[in-house]
């Protein structure tokens, strides 16, 4: 898979090294964390029903930064990005 690639490029390990690491550490980690809402309720398919029913009617809210972007060539869509931090031009999520 390319993603246990990418994985072990970034700590500079082998892919099958980084595909070990992570199926060790997914058992350990399901014991240790709390399971989502969903796996919970899955083997109850009323209570899966009422579930996915509540969480249709809620938004997601997202805090993200500001992506830097590289400077656009005209004046006018420079202003439009500028960002006055460390000054760069960003995209700016709403």
């Amino acid at each position: 898979m390319p993603t246990f690639q990418v994985l072990g490029m970034l700590f500079g390990v082998s892919k099958t090294e980084a595909n070990d690491t992570f199926h060790y550490w997914i058992p350990i980690l399901r014991d240790i964390l709390p399971s989502s809402l969903l796996e919970q309720v899955s083997n109850n398919e009323s209570d899966l029903l009422f579930v996915q029913e509540v969480l249709t009617n809620f938004s997601l809210l997202v805090d993200s930064l500001e992506q830097p972007i590289y400077m656009h060539s005209d004046q006018k869509e420079q202003q439009k990005y500028f960002s006055g931090k460390k000054r760069q031009h960003t995209l700016k999520i709403k």
